[in-house]
């Protein structure tokens, strides 16, 4: 008896654990992520700074830019992330290397006129959020930078196929871009009725559910 009143105590203890994991941890932190994208506050590292990482931690994608003719813009610090970002202002496209606590991820960026932009990346982080009205996010389970650049570049290929999208000739600089992107999204998110509540979905689910799926194109036409 003590055995079995021991085991459904534990039951008891580990159903709780979950529900609050579910329906009260997640909703806070999805809250705070979108606090922090209003007022971001980050760190542009001195140059002398940079050549450790171009040279160490992230040389395979500083040697890979350098063949795509791609510059490099700065090396920021985010909280407990580093930001490495290049720029290549004949394709309107960014490139980012972000290094947190939890692992390496890369992302371009492309921007279109009117406002559009295509974000593709290698993380689900990146899908939890719904995407403000004109970006497009997708996002693979891809290490090599050739080949999630060849997504991207499909993708930029499909865009201006189907919806006629022309690449931005005045390119803003990589900060006015992100912060640009991030006061969009936190916009955006906020304007989603119970929004921290909606998290648990988006978390759990819609992030998943994206991975390694390109964008819809049908459905990038009837949503823009």
């Amino acid at each position: 008896m003590l055995a079995n009143a021991n085991l459904i105590n534990g039951l008891l203890i580990l159903l709780g654990i979950i529900v609050c994991y579910l329906f009260i941890l997640i909703p806070i932190l999805i809250y705070y992520a979108i606090q922090h994208m209003r007022s971001p506050q980050w760190v542009l590292l001195p140059e002398a700074d940079w050549d450790d990482y171009l040279t160490g931690k992230c040389r395979i994608e500083s040697d890979w830019t350098q063949s795509m003719q791609f510059e490099m813009v700065g090396l920021y610090r985010w909280q407990q992330n580093y930001i490495l970002a290049w720029e290549n202002l004949n394709d309107a496209t960014y490139f980012q290397v972000t290094l947190s606590p939890y692992g390496r991820f890369h992302s371009f960026t492309t921007v279109f006129e009117e406002d559009y932009s295509l974000v593709t990346a290698n993380d689900r982080e990146s899908l939890i959020f719904p995407a403000p009205p004109r970006r497009f996010v997708q996002s693979f389970g891809i290490e090599q930078t050739d080949l999630l650049n060849e997504k991207h570049q499909s993708a930029i290929a499909d865009l201006m196929k189907v919806k006629h999208l022309q690449l931005r000739e005045n390119v803003p600089n990589f900060e006015e871009a992100y912060f640009s992107s991030l006061q969009q999204q936190h916009e955006h998110v906020r304007s989603v009725l119970f929004y921290p509540i909606r998290g648990i979905w988006w978390y759990h689910i819609r992030r998943r559910s994206r991975f390694n799926r390109p964008i819809d194109l049908q459905q990038a036409v009837l949503d823009n």
